[in-house]
């Protein structure tokens, strides 16, 4: 009768439809979940808010400056809204088996792909060293098999990225910004005569804090790095090796020294740095600078032969 074929033609229905169902829930999983835990979590209070910081996921997100780098190349990197905050750069190995064990949360989305997503929970391998924690946003990851940047994108691309280069690899770094408080440094200087104290937050410049405070950074008959049979200074480029600095105290709070200025400074005292290439409070914790201007200048060696200066005149 019609109404068994009725019947009949509903229970096949409900049997396509749940299979249909348990496919979507597969294929939803491989997507998700086959090399990575991940999660949008509800945007309750108790969820945003962190345990290890005093700013929430909303505020994280609020205070995040989008600074485009190279706009053809499609590279972008993170500042801090807030003076008194600062980007932290965090990396570390995490395993894939059987999942990495992050939450993550689309705080904004953009066009072409552009968003921001921040880690909202920590557990299983993720947790294991400690050294990821919500409000973490991922902008690298990196494993045997290649590398993808992350910076900016939205829930899906991160997702789809990190599964990419997880994919059959037991192991991947992962890099993370941190939106961090900056720690306070005080900076003592002296210049012969002249001692002064001054403040400064960490991740500053060296060279930049001292001319804005109004020290003799430079003995312009220094003989340059990049020139040496000229003097003058290459007003912060980083290659000419004149604002030298000695450090009496606090050497542990300034950035290690690159390439370019462990050349600069080959041969010359190990208490030696040039200011252009030093960040103040590098492991941002509070410290004690004191740093003595221009020691090159007691020494005739350091000094160029009387040629005009390549930058101003002569006095």
């Amino acid at each position: 009768s019609r109404s068994r074929w009725t019947e009949r033609q509903q229970k096949k229905n409900m049997i396509n439809l749940f299979v249909l169902l348990q496919v979507i829930i597969l294929l939803w999983s491989a997507r998700c979940t086959a090399f990575v835990f991940f999660q949008q979590v509800g945007k309750s209070a108790e969820l945003r808010k962190l345990k290890s910081q005093k700013l929430d996921l909303d505020e994280i997100a609020q205070n995040l400056k989008l600074e485009v780098y190279d706009l053809d190349e499609g590279i972008y990197g993170l500042s801090s809204k807030k003076k008194d905050y600062g980007i932290e750069v965090v990396r570390t190995e995490i395993s894939t088996k059987p999942s990495l064990g992050l939450e993550l949360i689309e705080m904004a989305r953009g066009q072409d792909g552009q968003g921001l997503v921040l880690i909202s929970d920590v557990s299983g391998n993720a947790a294991k060293d400690g050294r990821l924690c919500a409000g973490d946003t991922i902008v690298g990851i990196r494993s045997a098999s290649g590398s993808r940047r992350l910076t900016a994108l939205d829930y899906d691309l991160t997702v789809e990225g990190i599964a990419e280069v997880a994919q059959d690899n037991d192991e991947i770094t992962i890099e993370v910004n941190r939106l961090v408080k900056r720690a306070e440094i005080s900076v003592q200087y002296q210049s012969g005569t002249d001692s002064q104290q001054i403040k400064a937050l960490a991740g500053e410049n060296l060279r930049s804090l001292l001319i804005r405070s109004g020290a003799k950074v430079y003995d312009k008959k220094t003989r340059r790095f990049d020139q040496p049979y000229a003097t003058g200074d290459c007003q912060g480029e980083g290659i000419c090796g004149t604002c030298l600095v000695k450090v009496n105290e606090g050497a542990a709070s300034l950035s290690p020294k690159d390439p370019t200025e462990s050349l600069i400074t080959k041969g010359r005292p190990v208490t030696w740095r040039a200011a252009c290439r030093c960040v103040v409070g590098a492991d941002n914790t509070p410290a004690t600078i004191n740093i003595d201007l221009t020691p090159q200048s007691q020494f005739s060696d350091e000094l160029a032969p009387p040629v005009k200066s390549v930058l101003r005149n002569d006095e």
